[in-house]
This record gives structure tokens, sequence and C-alpha cells, in this order.
């Protein structure tokens, strides 16, 4: 059997910070995953007797969905048992949401497909499995049918170093068919038993603990949050605290959306009353005090804009010439998120790049306001409203809300942004060259009264000016006044005589002497173009 990490947790804020000596064994947790329609819904599905697969539109799961089985052990005790299994998508568009399923999962179920072998998701797949570092069990499904080969799926595991028992390693498996039902009844005595030996513990009697798995806005429920229980108990007068949002539970519902008091560790949970959609697979805890649960949340504000100001000093320490444009995403719902963070996360060019600070789903709050103030990001929304409230702290705090209901508008709109992080290159125009033939007087500000001869182009108003000595640069500035014959001009030609009054840029402490050349230069900036 593979090593495991032990899930005792310790979660940070948390009121209960050891356990107690009420330590009892809780169920598994159990995460299905593979291939893309290797069958792990249909498994699901078969597993408890109900119609998940028709649910789903063109029957693809697209959400991560939690449900409880009870089932009776052939073997032991015969003591009926219960079991937390928790659905992923198999398509690869979903990856990060498989990487939720496995990061709170107990056990893990590879899903195979006995007619078609391993795939690149399978391999994905068994690859966060390996990261979370959890056991796990090979179902290798669709036995059924006529072009099953189940030596042929060992041996595929076996050249990527899955050694299967009986094939020189200790990773169970049970082959199986989701259809007919065969095999389902040994895999669940193999999920037991690779539990059992986990020695999965939690407390009963302490504050419910867990993870958000799912959160979304109903248009007549208001936010919905499945949670999922890892230890303790949640009761429906529980206040819950996820991140920087906390909210009274209105409504508790078990899996099959049944109403109910409390729930205890190892289910998963449907909760009502939260202010604001909670991000996936952040952290919960749940308190008895009003004030405990406010309190807590601030101090995650505090802790998370400390943590977010000395990334910025680390980047700012480190950083090289490139611009950054730092962004704070909300979007409407978990998909939209993660296809702007990939979107935006390609947005680096050769002189300027976007870094996503901060993400969630849900509108616009305050949390965000102070996180864009505290690190200078702009706040882009993704289908979101934005408060008046809000809308007003953004501008006394000037901060800038960019909102958009299509992504490529979105992605645009950042562009522009980061162009205007770069400096604009300037091409410079030769118009004039004058010989200094007489220094009349240095003012208090730096400026200088100069006579001179146009000896090329012209002298110009307002030229930027370049002062040459001996053939070399030695400083800037810009040429403020002009007069010829005592009066003033825009502008004088070549061979006619001058009096200048000429403005230091770089160095302020330029100064000039007879016999130094002055150019004059017409500057333009040139559009600012990503590359």
């Amino acid at each position: 059997m593979p090593t495991s990490k032990k899930q005792n947790l310790n979660l940070p804020n948390s009121p209960q910070s050891e356990f107690g000596n009420n330590q009892v064994t809780r169920p598994p947790i159990v995460v299905i995953m593979g291939h893309i329609d290797h069958g792990k819904t249909k498994l699901l599905d078969t597993i408890r007797k109900t119609n998940v697969v028709a649910k789903e539109s063109g029957g693809i799961t697209q959400h991560i969905g939690a449900y409880e089985i009870i089932h009776n052990p052939s073997t032991g005790s015969g003591q009926a048992k219960k079991i937390t299994f928790i659905d992923t998508p198999g398509h690869e568009a979903f990856d990060k949401m498989r990487s939720r399923g496995a990061a709170v999962a107990d056990v893990a179920i590879l899903v195979v497909a006995a007619d078609e072998g391993i795939k690149p998701q399978t391999l994905e797949a068994l690859k966060h499995i390996q990261d979370a570092q959890i056991p796990y069990i090979v179902a290798i499904n669709k036995i059924d049918k006529p072009e099953a080969n189940v030596d042929r799926v060992k041996t595929q595991l076996a050249e990527k170093e899955v050694l299967l028992e009986g094939w020189g390693g200790n990773i169970p498996f049970q082959p199986l068919s989701a259809v007919t039902g065969q095999g389902i009844p040994e895999l669940l005595e193999l999920i037991l038993l690779v539990a059992e030996m986990e020695e999965l513990k939690a407390d009963p009697s302490t504050q419910g603990e867990g993870v958000v798995i799912e959160s979304h806005m109903d248009s007549q429920r208001g936010v919905v949050a499945t949670l999922l229980i890892e230890n303790g108990a949640l009761k429906s007068s529980d206040y819950v605290v996820i991140g920087s949002i906390y909210g009274k539970i209105k409504s508790l519902e078990d899996f099959q959306g049944k109403s109910i008091k409390k729930a205890s560790f190892s289910s998963p949970v449907l909760v009502l009353g939260l202010p604001s959609v909670a991000p996936l697979g952040e952290k919960f805890i749940t308190l008895e005090n009003k004030k405990k649960a406010e309190k807590i949340a601030e101090e995650n504000i505090t802790r998370q804009i400390a943590s977010q100001k000395s990334r910025l000093q680390e980047q700012e320490e480190s950083k090289t010439e490139k611009a950054i444009l730092n962004i704070i995403l909300r979007a409407d719902v978990a998909g939209s998120e993660e296809a702007l963070n990939k979107m935006i996360s390609n947005l680096n060019f050769e002189k300027v790049s976007a870094k996503i600070l901060k993400t969630g789903v849900g509108d616009i709050d305050e949390s965000d306001i102070k996180f864009a103030k505290a690190s200078g990001a702009i706040i882009c929304g993704f289908k979101t409203k934005i408060p008046s409230a809000i809308q007003m702290q953004a501008e006394n705090s000037k901060i800038k809300i960019i909102s958009a209901d299509i992504i490529y508008n979105l992605i645009d709109t950042l562009k522009e942004e980061m162009k205007k992080l770069l400096k604009p290159e300037i091409e410079r125009t030769l118009i004039g060259k004058l010989n200094v033939l007489q220094v009349f007087k240095q003012l208090a500000n730096g400026d200088q009264i100069i006579g001179g001869k146009v000896t090329s182009g012209i002298a110009k108003k307002g030229a930027v000016t370049d002062v040459i000595k001996d053939g070399q640069k030695i400083g800037k500035g810009r040429l403020t006044r002009l007069q010829q014959e005592k009066a003033e001009a825009s502008e004088v030609s070549q061979g006619k005589e001058c009096g200048i009054l000429f403005t230091p840029l770089e160095p302020k402490d330029t100064r000039i002497q007879s016999g130094f050349t002055l150019e004059f230069y017409e500057e333009k900036p040139l559009p600012v173009e990503l590359k």
C-alpha cells in the first residue's frame, strides 16, 4: 500500500489548537478521478443507485459534487459504514477542480476504461493523486465490453511505474463494470480496507472545520455554498468563517437537499447565509459567537494584506526592467475565474506582464478594495456587480475597477492598462544647431540666458535641446524663450543670431559656456505596442 499523508487538521485561525481526547474513527472521503468518458460518474451513479449522469450537460460532469453512501461490509463485524464520495470532472479543462478534489480526499479511485486504457487525463489525474500523497485504488471499468483488455491496462500502468498488486507492486485494483454493477461491492470493500489502514480520526465534540467544494449565487436563494466537513460538527445556528468573509447559517441541508439541524465530519452540506460567494478550495471554520467570527475574518484580511505587501516588497527588490500590472480578479462563476486566470497569466510581454494577486467568485467586496489599496492593483470584475458602497470606497481610494461581460473585451482593456505602464519610445528629429557665442546671465532657478548663431536648420521655441561640448553630449534641456533683435520669436532660421532662455533638465545643474553647440530636436512619442 502506498504511503499517504495523515489528515489531522489544524486549520489557521481555528478556535481549537489541538484535538482533545474525543477522537473517533471517521468515514473516508473518496475522490473519483480519471479520463473523460471512462465511467467515473456512471460508477458513482451505480453505487448510489441514482441518476446523476442524466442531470449533467451532455453527460459530462461540470462541477464537483459530494455524496454519501452507507455500505454493509461482507466481512468483519458487518456493521454498516458510511463513505463520502467526491465526483470530479475528467475533461482537461477542469484541471484545477480535479486538483481541489484530490487535496481534500483521504482515498482516491483512479478509473481507467478497460477498452481504451490510459489516456493523457488519466496520467494528469494520477499526478494530482500522487501530489496529494493519498492512497489510491485503480478501478478498471467497462469490463463488460467485448473489447475490454484488463491485462493491457495493467501493462500500460506498469510502463508508467504504477505497479498493481500481483504485478510487482502494492497498488490495489478492482476490475468492474459500472453498467452491470460487477465488481462494485469488492471496490467498496477495498475502500473501507484502505480507510481502516489510514486510521482516520476526528473529534465530534469540536466546532466544524473543512473546505469549500462548491459555491455560487442563486437568484432565488442567494449565496449557496457546499462545504465538506473534515472535523467536528456544524450546526444550523453556527457562524461560518471562510477567509475574509463570515456569515450565520440560515439554512443547512444534506447532500440530498433535506433540511437538517446538524452535520458531522466527512459529510457534505449545503449552506445558505454567506454574504458573498466563497472561494473554492478555501478552508472554513465555524463558531457560535458572531464577534469571534467577525474578529477572525478581520484578522484574515489583515494577514492577507500583510502577506501581499511582503510579496510585493520581494517583487520590488528583485524586479527587472519589466513593469507589472497587479490585478485582483472577480468572476461570476468558478469556470470563468479559471479561464480568465489562465488568459491573464499569458499576458507576458517583453517589457510588461500581468500578475494576479487575488481571485474570487462573486461580487467585488470591501476586502478587494483593501487589497487593491495595499498593493496598487486594479480590480477586474467579470459579470459581477459593484455595490454602490463599494464603488464609493473605490473612488475615494482612487482604485480603478474594470467591468466586462465578454472575456476578450476584458483582456483588451487590460492590455491598454499595461500599455500605460510603459514609457513610450520617442522619435527625435534634429531641426537645427546653434553655436554659443556668449552666456549673458545665470538665473537663480538654474536657467541661463544665452546668445548664439544658428548654424543649421532652425532654432524653435519649446524645442528639446542637447548641450554638446567637444562633440559629446553633456546635458539636456529646453529652449524656453527665443528672441531675435530683442523681439520675441517662435523660430529663428539658419545664419541668424538670437538670444535664448535655456532651462536645464538632465542634469539640473547643466552649465553652458561659449563655444558649446546646442542641438534642437522635435520629439514625438510613438504608439506603445505590446511585443
